[in-house]
């Protein structure tokens, strides 16, 4: 069986993992926090979120907080920002029983391309493959968790990968439960980390595999609702999800960053 602390992907992003595996460490059992591999991050806004968030991020690098208030976003950067942090923004996306129902539907519809095979990432998968699926999440921007995350050894989740006849990584999507089992957002979970090489894009694969991620948390996890951060500009991602029942929210991923520490202006594209 793979090692506990396997990291994988450029040097800025490992060292955010170990940040934020060694702070989840600290604060699991707090009910503010969520955590799913990347960041620890609040739950949904508390009383004194401006300081909550500003600590997390001096710590390891960045600190988003979910179901955000849009309308309220403006006095929470500013208070961020006089405190010395950048700020970044994700629109948060969401989806229940549609997505679940819309996801069938497409499964239904179409079919992956015939040399394409889907492979779940597990305990016995090969470090080698991890890496060259850490890379193709890496080649899209898009950053990853650790890697007993993608095994689903420490969480509740799964990532699929889509591979080609060589057996090599085309596509990813993962998901994970992340919130306090006794909170309001128990069973909803992170869906997301879709990443495509570039060569393979424009054949449904990353519409399918995303499918199937929702499909297999709703019946083999229980999950009952999906969220996700797209950027505003995002024309295709903004598609894809609302293809599958998710759909944008009066909510934000509000977001801070300590630039020096996180050594990059974002978490993720």
């Amino acid at each position: 069986m793979a090692g506990e602390d396997e990291y994988y992907g450029n040097a800025q992003s490992i060292a955010a993992m170990k940040r934020s595996a060694a702070l989840w460490s600290l604060v699991r059992d707090d009910p503010r926090f969520t955590y799913y591999g990347r960041m620890v991050g609040v739950s949904q806004p508390v009383e004194d979120t401006a300081d909550v968030m500003s600590a997390l991020a001096r710590v390891q690098g960045a600190a988003p907080c979910y179901f955000f208030p849009k309308t309220q976003i403006q006095s929470l950067y500013e208070a961020l920002e006089s405190r010395g942090l950048s700020t970044d923004r994700h629109e948060h996306f969401l989806g229940g029983e549609e997505a679940y129902a819309a996801s069938r539907k497409a499964l239904s519809d179409h079919s992956l391309p015939v040399d394409i095979a889907v492979r779940t990432l597990d305990a016995d998968t090969p470090g080698d493959f991890i890496a060259d699926t850490v890379a193709l999440m890496d080649s899209c921007e898009v950053m990853p968790v650790p890697a007993a995350m993608l095994r689903g050894l420490k969480c509740n989740g799964a990532c699929l990968v889509a591979i080609n006849k060589a057996g090599q990584p085309v596509a990813t999507a993962s998901s994970y439960f992340m919130h306090p089992p006794g909170g309001p957002h128990a069973k909803t979970v992170f869906w997301g980390m879709l990443a495509t090489r570039p060569d393979r894009r424009g054949e449904k694969i990353a519409l399918l595999l995303g499918a199937q991620m929702i499909v297999h948390m709703w019946e083999e996890k229980g999950a009952r609702a999906f969220m996700t951060g797209v950027r505003s500009d995002n024309a295709s991602s903004t598609a894809l999800c609302n293809r599958l029942g998710v759909h944008d929210t009066a909510y934000a991923y509000a977001t801070c960053v300590d630039v020096e520490t996180l050594g990059r202006k974002s978490i993720t594209k």
